[in-house]
């Protein structure tokens, strides 16, 4: 209370020490206060009374006060009246503040500044406890993370890859389809480049073959009169080339064609391989011919290849002007995986004398997990 007038948090008591204009002798064993209250009305002596509730009043404002006590030390009356004891006025007011934090930790019952448990220190320290992850519990989730990952980003990277072969499937396939299939519908008469869906030479002329080292066969004759079988025995392909050459320059939007030395010219991918090659990687131990028929080194340096604007690319199972009723076609080009059964595929052309080419069947390999033509065209409603 030393030193003018001041206004306290509280019951806004005003207290005014005018002791020096008062007192006459320096030497006076009591203290005079003059307490005026809010309502102005003037009440001389007081009480210390006063002072005890205007520091209940602080205390209750949750931050802890620190009390000098200095200006009540001593015992015996002030203007004729008792006043209390230090130690008495700060036991109780240790009990009073004590109380009142209990009261006002009850009535707020959020985490939020805790209160030194010093009531009489002068200053306080506020703890705020803030929810947060430890290192271990964020190192638990970022390897729960790892896992999940680990197991369905490949399942998804699959199916992404299957949906998107499929639809470039579903686009070149009947476009190629198409091309090859217009010509007949021009003509109105049946194309003879076909295998026979069902051979007409049954029960007249049995083929008998021998075979070579590789297990293809040779020398083959009618087993009924020894004879050499009919060039069409297997079916009539005299029309191929004819077929072919139509599909090239009227069918197709072809941006390059490589009539041999594939591979060199950069038709074909770098990591293409052919049907022999793909046999080898599954059973190193065959024996098969390196120039049989869809060989790697016939693909790519024997057979012409054309590339269409869109990047896919078609393998004629033939060199120079002739041609055959077998083609390799992949529909994506240089793009992967380039893989036999995915996006590379061999196909022949079936039929009858009555119809012409009727179906296409799947000629060739499959790379381990890939589809077969007719299971990719079940599988897309395209059969």
């Amino acid at each position: 209370l030393k030193g003018g007038r001041e206004k306290l948090v509280g019951r806004h008591y005003y207290a005014d020490r005018k002791i020096n204009s008062r007192v006459s002798k320096p030497d006076l064993q009591h203290v005079i206060l003059k307490c005026l209250r809010q309502d102005n009305t003037l009440n001389i002596g007081g009480t210390y009374h006063v002072i005890l509730n205007l520091i209940q009043d602080l205390k209750n404002k949750v931050k802890p006060l620190s009390l000098n006590p200095s200006p009540l030390r001593g015992e015996g009356k002030v203007a004729g009246r008792h006043y209390k004891t230090y130690n008495e006025i700060g036991k109780e007011a240790n009990t009073n503040y004590n109380s009142n934090m209990m009261n006002y930790k009850s009535k707020n019952k959020t985490v939020g500044e805790v209160h030194s448990k010093y009531a009489f220190h002068a200053t306080h320290s506020t703890h705020i406890k803030k929810a947060a992850f430890t290192l271990a519990e964020v190192l638990i989730t970022l390897g729960i993370i790892g896992v999940v990952a680990a197991l369905t980003i490949p399942t998804i990277s699959r199916n992404i890859q299957e949906m998107v072969l499929n639809n470039q499937f579903k686009k070149f396939y009947s476009t190629f389809k198409q091309a090859f299939l217009t010509l007949q519908t021009l003509e109105g008469r049946p194309i003879k480049c076909f295998y026979w869906t069902s051979n007409p030479y049954e029960g007249i002329c049995t083929n008998k073959c021998d075979k070579n080292e590789f297990g293809e066969s040779v020398n083959c004759r009618c087993e009924e009169t020894g004879a050499k079988p009919p060039a069409d025995y297997m079916g009539p392909r005299s029309e191929c080339a004819m077929l072919y050459k139509d599909v090239i320059t009227n069918r197709l939007r072809v941006a390059k064609i490589c009539e041999d030395k594939s591979y060199e010219r950069g038709c074909l991918p770098k990591d293409f391989r052919g049907a022999d090659k793909v046999k080898l990687e599954s059973n190193p131990d065959l024996n098969i011919n390196p120039d049989g028929a869809l060989s790697d080194n016939k693909c790519k340096n024997v057979y012409a290849t054309v590339v269409l604007e869109d990047g896919s690319y078609i393998i004629k199972n033939a060199s120079g002007d002739s041609a055959g009723a077998v083609y390799i076609f992949d529909i994506n080009g240089q793009k992967g995986p380039n893989k036999w059964g995915y996006d590379i595929y061999g196909v022949i052309f079936y039929g009858n004398y009555h119809a012409g080419i009727q179906e296409f069947r799947y000629y060739g390999v499959v790379d381990k997990g890939g589809k077969y033509l007719h299971q990719r065209l079940e599988q897309l409603g395209l059969k």
